[in-house]
């Protein structure tokens, strides 16, 4: 991977000599964790306002340009960053990268367009209620992370329908700028096409931004919460754990016992709760990281009768130390193939290392590769052990049956 940095903005680029397209992505390091609670949703609302035009591109010409060749455009906003990213013939590289610079440091704003596309963001928030796996996620951010770091990066209805064509505006001068932007590209990458790359950086000129990112939060922990939707048939369940964060000593650890848990149809939940059971269709892992701490969610949904079998079965499972130590490698060497696969696709290899910028770190796959072989049996079990044992918050969203999650204990000892 080549870095460099011209007028404080950081350029990577990552080769790949054998395809025909490039992978390109401006990653700007402001996100919902970063806006005040009377403006929450505004860098999401930016995002998607950005696309209504530019000073040289309409709404329509803006993605037609792109997409006329085979190319796609997109953008998206997480709790620490908004990041626009394409994927085009290398031949159209040049106008795609003008594309990128317009949108991300001169979209317009305009009131007509600003309120379009209100009503289509106020369509999405709805969608995020009626949808029940994100609407448990959203409610347990909230409740485990109070404060800015647990807010609905969509924002609140409210703050959707006032933020203004100002409040856009503004914020964005304030947020955007040159120290906390970075370009990224991966494919059919050559010094020409980093010459184009420095000439549009040097054109922006140097800005800085105001921006502050708040302290981690500290999890609070609840035993229970359960939102009652007639409308459902099952039960939906997230069971929640703090863990360590992005810039722990344990992350890597962490990635292969998250793995090991419930990463594809040979893991240890999957197997267990699924295939040995029949309680669920689907249930899984995931970790949500900051970087000094984070949250393991195991996901489920199932029918109201069977909740307090699968709690049993679950404690069982969870409790089993033999079981998630015979399930070491399975975890270490599924997440090393996986970081594998990661380096024959430039889009994919553009991700992780977005991920990692996100976070102030430079590490490609060939680079965690090598702290993932490090991982051993003890440090897995150590922190089997910090995670898996002790009280869980149990958050639950269905129709009234499964109200008994309204005051429910879950312990693994």
């Amino acid at each position: 991977m080549e870095s460099l940095k011209i007028n404080d903005i950081g350029i990577f680029a990552i080769p790949f000599d054998r395809v025909k397209t490039v992978s390109c992505a401006f990653l700007v390091r402001s996100g919902s964790a970063h806006e005040p609670n009377e403006l929450a949703g505004i860098s999401h609302f930016i995002e998607h306002a950005a696309f209504r035009g530019t000073r040289n591109y309409d709404q329509f010409s803006l993605k037609y340009s792109i997409e006329s060749v085979g190319g796609t455009l997109n953008a998206f906003t997480d709790r620490l960053a908004t990041v626009y990213y394409v994927r085009v013939p290398e031949f159209h590289f040049e106008k795609t990268l003008d594309v990128l610079k317009e949108i991300t440091f001169f979209p317009l704003f305009d009131e007509k367009d600003v309120e379009i596309e209100r009503r289509v963001i106020l369509e999405e928030y709805k969608m995020s209620l009626d949808d029940p796996p994100t609407r448990l996620l959203d409610t347990l951010m909230e409740m485990v992370w109070p404060g800015p770091f647990g807010r609905a990066i969509i924002g609140r209805k409210e703050t959707i329908e006032k933020i203004s064509p100002e409040d856009l505006r503004t914020y964005h001068e304030r947020s955007y700028g040159n120290d906390n932007t970075v370009i990224l590209l991966a494919g059919k990458v050559s010094d020409k096409e980093l010459k184009k790359v420095e000439k549009v950086v040097e054109e922006l000129g140097k800005k800085t931004t105001e921006l502050r990112l708040p302290d981690d939060p500290i999890f609070n922990s609840l035993k229970s919460f359960y939102l009652k939707r007639e409308d459902l048939e099952q039960v939906h369940v997230a069971l929640v754990r703090p863990v360590p964060g992005r810039k722990s000593p344990e992350y890597h650890t962490l990635a292969v016992l998250n793995t090991a848990l419930g990463s594809g149809m040979s893991s240890i939940l999957f197997n267990e709760m699924r295939e040995k059971e029949g309680f669920v269709y689907e249930i899984s892992s995931q970790v949500y990281l900051l970087n000094k701490t984070g949250i393991l969610v195991i996901y489920a949904a199932l029918s109201p009768e069977k909740i307090e079998e699968f709690f049993q079965k679950l404690k069982k499972v969870l409790s089993d130390r033999s079981l998630f130590l015979r399930n070491f490698e399975y975890g270490k060497t599924r997440y090393l193939g996986k970081l594998e696969m990661l380096t024959d696709s430039p889009h994919g290899i553009l991700s992780f290392v977005m991920e990692s910028l996100i976070f102030g770190e430079e590490e490609t796959p060939d680079e965690v590769m090598e702290k993932v072989k490090a991982v051993d049996r003890e440090d897995y079990e150590r922190l089997y052990e910090e995670v898996f044992l002790g009280d869980w918050c149990v958050f639950g969203i269905g129709p009234s049956q499964g109200e008994i999650l309204r005051s429910y204990e879950f312990k693994v000892e």
